[in-house]
């Protein structure tokens, strides 16, 4: 991805280079080590002083990204970009790093562009989920002989497909492998995340637990510098403090029907909370329209994730806390009372026991990655596409 939305696509293919601009004008020469690993370790506090308002997690893809368009990538790997009109423009790497002090992108390496472009209408389905990451960079490696027949003209066939493909291994990620890939990205956002696990809810309840279970649900814990601010708002406020979610996680939504069974779903689920969304590894391009309809009409929020990163497509519309479905969620299921019990600890405790209560409520959540190496280390061995 050259620039946001590709805004230097055409600058870069006119030129001949693919660059990046996440350390701005530090020049690079001489200082790429030859692994990532040693690279972000270097670099992620140079790169959380210019971004001091920005968490560890973005410095390392930050970071990662930066070594992978600078040195990961050999001369002679084949590289595609979006030009922001649906296209995408394909070249091979034929050159080192190189730096241009004040230019846009200004870590660079020379692409020989090729006279071709693929359309991204034209893709499968997966090779488009897989190049709609919202990384700078995502390997598509695997679709070589989709890309290939693309480039000759060719159309998208089963034959083609990314199944097909030699090379291609099938998703065998769980969805419950995903759990701590959404948690560790809401964690990043100031969320506080825990699954519920439905298999601990009171068999008694079994009969009228259908769609009232959020697979995992989240608190928002507002920040203020001054301690006396937070005091009185407590005081006039105290469900001001606390912003709580729900979400309802799937692997995939391919089809008209299954937006509509998984997002009523999540409607169903979600009754209680501040806000409620769902939240999707992969999501068919061509539901865009509906998602949106029913996102206007029921206020339930979409996110599509990948294994670093979350996208808010559609946000979700604030609403009051339903008591009463809090009420019944806390007498059949232990785990969402535990969350529900430490909330109103932060809620209720004294400026004193206010760290400790936040304290207590990170430790009965979900442990999540703390860098970009563990979670490609979890992804590698959860089969999922990182």
């Amino acid at each position: 991805m050259l620039g946001q939305g590709g805004m230097y696509a055409d600058l870069c293919r006119k030129e001949g280079f693919i660059g990046v601009d996440f350390l701005g004008d530090i020049d690079l020469t001489d200082r790429l080590t030859d692994t990532w690993k040693e690279f972000n370790k270097q670099y992620i506090p140079v790169w959380m002083e210019l971004h001091p308002d920005r968490s560890k997690t973005a410095a390392g893809l930050a970071c990662g990204n930066l070594w992978t368009v600078c040195k990961g990538l050999q001369i002679g790997d084949m590289v595609l970009t979006p030009n922001g009109r649906g296209e995408y423009y394909v070249g091979r790497l034929d050159g080192a790093y190189y730096f241009v002090p004040g230019a846009p992108l200004p870590h660079r390496r020379k692409v020989i562009w090729m006279d071709v472009t693929i359309g991204r209408a034209k893709m499968s389905d997966k090779l488009r989920h897989a190049t709609g990451s919202i990384g700078t960079c995502c390997d598509v490696s695997g679709y070589a002989y989709e890309i290939e027949h693309l480039m000759a003209g060719g159309e998208v066939s089963a034959e083609v497909s990314a199944e097909a493909q030699p090379g291609i291994v099938a998703q065998q990620f769980h969805e419950r492998d995903l759990h701590k890939l959404l948690c560790t990205s809401l964690r990043a956002k100031g969320i506080f995340a825990k699954t519920i696990f439905h298999e601990r809810t009171f068999k008694k309840a079994d009969a009228t637990s259908v769609w009232v279970h959020p697979d995992i649900v989240g608190v928002e814990i507002e920040r203020f510098e001054n301690e006396t601010t937070l005091s009185i708002l407590k005081a006039v406020e105290p469900s001001e403090i606390v912003k709580i979610y729900s979400f309802e996680l799937k692997r995939s939504i391919d089809s008209d029907n299954q937006l509509k069974q998984y997002f009523f779903q999540a409607l169903s689920n979600s009754s209680w909370a501040n806000y409620g969304y769902l939240v999707a590894y992969e999501i068919s391009e061509s539901l865009h329209e509906e998602m949106s309809r029913l996102n206007e009409a029921f206020g339930i929020g979409i996110i599509k994730m990948d294994a670093r990163e979350m996208q808010v497509l559609f946000p979700a519309r604030e609403r009051k806390l339903d008591y009463n479905a809090i009420e019944k969620l806390n007498s059949i299921n232990p785990d969402f009372k535990e969350f529900i019990a430490h909330v109103a600890k932060i809620i209720t405790a004294s400026r004193d026991w206010f760290a400790p209560a936040k304290l207590s409520l990170e430790k009965v959540c979900d442990e999540i990655l703390q860098n970009d190496e563990a979670i490609e280390a979890y992804c590698k061995g959860h089969n999922i596409p990182f």
